[in-house]
């Protein structure tokens, strides 16, 4: 058997120690390491590993995870685009966040609340204060892709 590297986040698919034991990772930025296996730093794995979002993002594709829009045409895995510089309009579809969740729901603006709604006749209709911490809208709803 092979010696295990010391310092295993140094290595990647190339290196001949320990390689089915580590994942390749794809590298959003440059490290300089001092030498081959000493430390180049405390680097911790935050700052290796970064999700950076683009700063033009103008849209985000999303999946359907249920069929709470079915009526509409809006089935269980479906592909759906989601203008991010756009607000949704009054009964518009839209994508929210609520918690770690999202939702693709109808949106009506109410007073100073916002409801959320399904095409089901017998799901109830989700109300919310728009300062409910975690609570956000992502953008409107423009284009539905299905995989046949």
């Amino acid at each position: 058997m092979k010696n295990k590297p010391s310092n295993p986040i140094f290595y990647n698919e190339k290196t001949t120690v320990g390689t089915s034991e580590f994942y390749s990772i794809p590298l959003m930025g440059e490290v300089h390491i001092e030498n081959e296996f000493g430390s180049g730093g405390n680097y911790s794995l935050g700052e290796l590993i970064k999700n950076v979002r683009q700063k033009d993002l103008r849209s985000i594709t999303l999946r359907t995870m249920d069929n709470g829009l079915a009526g509409d045409g809006i089935y269980f895995g479906d592909f759906l685009t989601v203008d991010l510089t756009s607000k949704p309009v009054n009964g518009g579809i839209a994508a929210i966040k609520l918690g770690s969740k999202i939702y693709i729901r109808k949106i009506f603006f109410e007073h100073n609340f916002i409801r959320l709604e399904t095409t089901d006749p017998t799901n109830s209709p989700l109300i919310v204060d728009p300062q409910t911490p975690g609570f956000e809208i992502i953008g409107r709803v423009h284009t539905v892709i299905r995989e046949l």
